[in-house]
């Protein structure tokens, strides 16, 4: 996974259209400030390891380890705090966020005490990653926020927009696109006049998940045509493997199937290549959304369930959260309605937990559909109420205050109400001409589902 400006892996169909992602990747290039004291032994020892962070993180992580080890034994802060980001970046890239967390915050800790305003606005955008990774996004932006003005005292404007592209992300996680668009544009201008390739890389991708989301096809692969000879030109493999995963998904929601399944493959190999964990699963799953359609059903469920590992894996909740829907929505497609309901109860808890409107959205239509398809109307009809109250912005306020219709537990197929038969009648009615609505989102709009923007780089430094 990458630490990197944000950039949004348009299509994962588990965790919404992740890239999240430059990006995720945290290009975190070394800090002008702190870099001018860290002992040089120590520099060149992070170097070695350097050459291996895209390519080779677990081979890059010992090596980083080795480094950290040596400034503590010459108990020389400066590269001690250096040591420390630079581990966490390559623990992040490995899977590992509490030991990356840990790494991040005791590099802070260190900043702050030695005076090094860069490395505390380094560190703050790392802090607001992990958080952001775990879907923690209100206190993600604090951090990227107070990062964010730092490096803009600073002068830092490459720093500020890694962290102006984090937190468009977090808005475009949460449905609001056209603060996302006002961000990643912001990005986009500044990175251009300054010649930063990474950075406009990571505002195309970004902004062209938007697009996708706003089902702007044309525009958004557009972008990603733009990002992906940027990133082909400039090397970046990483942003290229986002780019062909948000190709793919374009194709996918245009039913272009043939293509998708050939753009998430070539996305899934250079993933692989990387050691790319989080990448790997969002394309993962895209693979089986798109088996799923064209009916390769074991083909697809082996793709989700290896999705899914990856994600516990990472304790990624929203992408688990996706990963589940993905699951519940193949059995949903073989009539298994029972056992997509198993799947669908599952996901939706941390989708409100997580305060994830589209995909709770989602998830209400299909425990709908089961419903209305097993005969269940008053439940149907329960969901056809939490499925319309997603739809609408209050509905953040009535998942922070649980005043929502499935608070105090959900609605069970097992235990019907007792109503009129008139209120059968008309609620059959309604569940009717729901379920057939619910269907078309759900058989037009499942190729479009995403997931996170896979995370973020702090373009200061390591």
């Amino acid at each position: 996974m990458k630490l990197r400006s944000g950039k949004p892996d348009a299509f994962a169909g588990k965790r919404m259209l992740e890239a999240i992602v430059c990006l995720l990747v945290f290009l975190l290039l070394p800090a002008t400030k702190a870099n001018a004291q860290v002992l040089p032994q120590i520099e060149q020892m992070i170097a070695g390891a350097e050459k291996y962070r895209n390519t080779d993180p677990a081979k890059a992580l010992p090596m980083a380890v080795a480094a950290l080890n040596e400034a503590r034994r010459l108990q020389h802060k400066p590269s001690i705090a250096r040591a420390l980001r630079y581990a966490g970046v390559i623990h992040f890239m490995t899977g590992d966020l509490s030991v990356a967390e840990r790494r991040f915050d005791s590099a802070y800790r260190l900043y702050t005490a030695l005076g090094d305003m860069p490395g505390i606005a380094a560190s703050l955008n790392n802090l607001g990653v992990i958080n952001q990774e775990r879907g923690l996004y209100e206190k993600a932006a604090g951090y990227f926020d107070k990062s964010v003005e730092i490096k803009f005292s600073l002068g830092d404007t490459t720093g500020a927009c890694s962290g102006l592209i984090n937190t468009g992300t977090i808005h475009s996680y949460t449905g609001n696109y056209d603060k996302a668009l006002d961000y990643f544009s912001l990005v986009e201008a500044i990175a251009s006049q300054n010649c930063d390739t990474a950075r406009l890389i990571d505002a195309k991708i970004n902004k062209s998940t938007v697009f996708i989301r706003q089902k702007e096809t044309r525009t958004a692969l557009s972008l990603l045509k733009e990002a992906s000879e940027l990133s082909r030109l400039s090397g970046d493999d990483y942003s290229l493997a986002y780019c062909y995963n948000n190709i793919g998904g374009v194709y996918q929601t245009t039913f272009q199937n043939r293509q998708a399944i050939d753009y998430f493959n070539r996305a899934l190999a250079i993933r692989d290549d990387l050691g790319d964990v989080a990448g790997m699963a969002t394309t993962l799953d895209n693979l089986g959304k798109i088996y799923t359609r064209v009916k390769e059903y074991d083909i697809a469920l082996a793709h989700f369930f290896q999705a899914l590992k990856y994600n516990q894996q990472l304790g990624d909740q929203r992408s688990t959260a996706i990963g589940l829907n993905s699951i519940g929505e193949l059995l949903l497609e073989k009539d298994d309605y029972y056992g997509a309901l198993e799947y669908f109860f599952k996901a939706v808890p941390i989708a409100r937990a997580l305060r994830l409107r589209h995909e709770a959205q989602v998830i209400y239509g299909n425990i709908l559909v089961s419903y209305a398809a097993l005969g269940e109307p008053d439940s149907a009809r329960a969901y056809l109420a939490l499925f319309n109250a997603a739809g609408d912005s209050g509905w953040y306020a009535q998942v922070s205050t649980g005043n929502t219709a499935e608070a105090g537990g959900w609605i069970s197929e097992r235990e019907p109400g007792h109503q009129p038969m008139l209120i059968y009648v008309l609620g059959a009615m309604v569940v009717v001409l729901a379920a057939f609505s619910a269907w078309l989102l759900y058989r037009l709009g499942r190729a479009a589902r995403t997931r996170k923007p896979e995370n973020n780089s702090d373009s200061q430094g390591l």
